[in-house]
């Protein structure tokens, strides 16, 4: 009886040991992929690639390295980058120059990271007296003076010298198979930045650019494209993602609002966990747009 309790109570020791090794295994190789995400949408002219959430620093760089293959193997008419280009500081800059491999014409936003901002910077007053209506759109409560806006710049900087153009609160105009595409970038929303352009040019097809998706509005535009969610990061068979039990919203994939598609992708860096790049049901994600 003695030695089966024994053997009983090694053997559960051995599984609890087992377990979550086996996890961090799993989730560490998962990090290191890569999915492709077929998109299709009504009027998208030629193929978009859509990319979010890179989270540059030297433990990502090799998964970047090889998105950048994958974007140009795609053939890409454009590619839009959706904010947290860097992870946490200027010592992430160098893995930057990583995007000038990119053949396509390439614009960025930037994101909270990029304005070294958290979620847990969030003020609960500060957020009840956000506008986030349309017609009197108002983030400035958010802007508290603690956002890096010297950081921020210097992102932008590096980017723009890596041949990413990078919209805040601003527009382009791109000609695709003769059509012509409004891109409309639109600043971080964490930093209480963000604020559409007024007056927009026509467009045959028009995609708005932003980092976190829980401050969009009922902007004009056919394709909105956000980060920032990572889907979770982690989703556990039945008992679901973490992240939301935090009180996040981890929602990834695509939602029909109206005319307008929105799109959420999973982004392709991870927010490491105890120093660990980890993702669980929900891989690094490339996403290819077209009509």
């Amino acid at each position: 009886m003695v030695r089966r309790t024994r053997i009983a109570l090694m053997a559960t020791l051995i599984a609890l040991i087992a377990f979550p090794v086996a996890f961090v295994l799993t989730a560490s190789a998962e990090a290191e992929s890569l999915t492709v995400t077929r998109l299709q949408v009504e009027g998208v002219p030629g193929t978009i690639v859509f990319v979010a959430d890179l989270h540059l620093r030297e433990e990502t760089a090799p998964l970047i390295e090889r998105v950048v293959e994958e974007v140009n193997a795609l053939d890409a008419s454009l590619v839009l980058i959706g904010g947290d280009c860097i992870s946490s500081g200027r010592q992430d800059f160098p893995y930057l120059d990583l995007l000038a491999g990119i053949e396509a014409p390439a614009y960025a936003v930037l994101g909270n990271h990029d304005y070294g901002r958290s979620t847990r910077d969030l003020d609960e007053t500060a957020l009840a007296e956000v506008n986030p209506t349309v017609g009197g759109y108002d983030l400035s409560p958010l802007d508290d003076g603690e956002a890096d806006t010297t950081l921020a710049d210097a992102v932008a900087g590096r980017l723009e010298a890596a041949g990413v153009k990078v919209l805040r609160n601003e527009y382009a105009v791109e000609e695709i198979d003769g059509r012509r595409l409004l891109i409309v970038g639109l600043d971080d929303a964490l930093a209480g930045r963000t604020a559409c352009p007024d007056e927009l040019p026509a467009a045959d097809y028009t995609v708005l650019l932003l980092h976190e998706p829980e401050y969009r509005a009922a902007w004009d535009g056919d394709l909105l494209l956000c980060g920032h969610t990572h889907g979770g990061q982690i989703d556990l068979p039945i008992l679901g993602k973490p992240a939301a039990w935090l009180g996040h919203w981890p929602f990834a994939g695509r939602l029909d609002e109206g005319d307008r598609t929105l799109y959420i992708g999973r982004g392709l860096g991870t927010t490491p966990f105890l120093g660990m790049s980890l993702r669980y049901n929900c891989p690094p994600e490339i996403t290819v747009i077209e009509a």
